[in-house]
């Protein structure tokens, strides 16, 4: 039986970044339909306001060392993966966890890198000397792009994202978020869930992977066999864009 209910847009937009926020917190998968996923005015002000400048400015630093290379990959998967949150296989489904999502990041360059969030402390080596303390990330000159960000709930690891550089004086990290158009957006604080849950930093590449000018084996992103959401512009692959983002 359907049933036709009205229902405005405000409330239809509380109640989808509700439950995402609950998702992302209890750690569960949901699987959404298009319709529910829908970029809503208010996710797209979020992704124009706070996403686009700070990927905007990481293309004019963009020097074309791997890490940068690899960071700016999953900037591009923010903007042309159209990916939906849930615990299953993007390259069949379009559907993406945190876990996954650096995963498949990673793996566009020859890494292989766990998909299971909790086994992240084990991936590459810790970076010493990061820590948040009031809302305050303490040792962030310390990072590089393509370090990965882990936060902890009870005894294991919950959530993961990848650094992706500072702009204005903030560490930004991009990973699965909610009131984004997509499952993948950008933060770049350190208060509140952030700032409690955060656990350590790891770093998975070489010291070469630094440098500009260096040799990079790229396989190019993945796309999905099914969108989920329906791209709202073409898709413009890598090598056709000026940073490769």
């Amino acid at each position: 039986m359907e049933v036709n209910m009205k229902i405005s847009t405000k409330v239809k937009n509380r109640i989808i970044a509700f439950v995402l926020s609950l998702s992302l917190v209890l750690g569960m998968g949901i699987i959404w339909s298009p319709a529910a996923m829908a970029a809503s005015s208010s996710s797209t002000s979020l992704y124009n306001n706070t996403g686009k400048p700070i990927a905007d400015s990481l293309r004019t630093s963009f020097n074309g060392s791997l890490a940068q290379t690899i960071a700016g990959r999953a900037i591009w998967y923010m903007e042309y993966g159209y990916m939906v949150y849930g615990h299953s296989k993007y390259p069949t489904t379009g559907y993406i966890d945190c876990s996954n999502f650096v995963s498949l990041v990673y793996k566009d360059f020859g890494y292989s890198i766990t998909s299971a969030a909790r086994n992240y402390g084990q991936v590459g080596v810790k970076v010493a000397g990061v820590s948040v303390k009031n809302g305050t990330l303490i040792g962030a000159d310390k990072l590089k792009p393509g370090d990965i960000l882990t936060f902890q709930r009870t005894s294991y690891i919950s959530h993961v994202a990848m650094y992706i550089g500072n702009v204005n004086g903030k560490p930004c990290f991009i990973g699965t978020t909610t009131g984004y158009p997509t499952a993948i957006g950008i933060v770049s604080g350190f208060k509140n869930w952030y700032g409690t849950q955060f656990h350590d930093v790891r770093r998975v590449l070489p010291a070469s992977a630094y440098v500009a000018g260096g040799k990079i084996t790229d396989k190019g992103p993945v796309i999905p066999a099914k969108y989920q959401i329906k791209p709202s512009k073409p898709i413009i692959m890598p090598k056709n864009l000026p940073a490769g983002f």
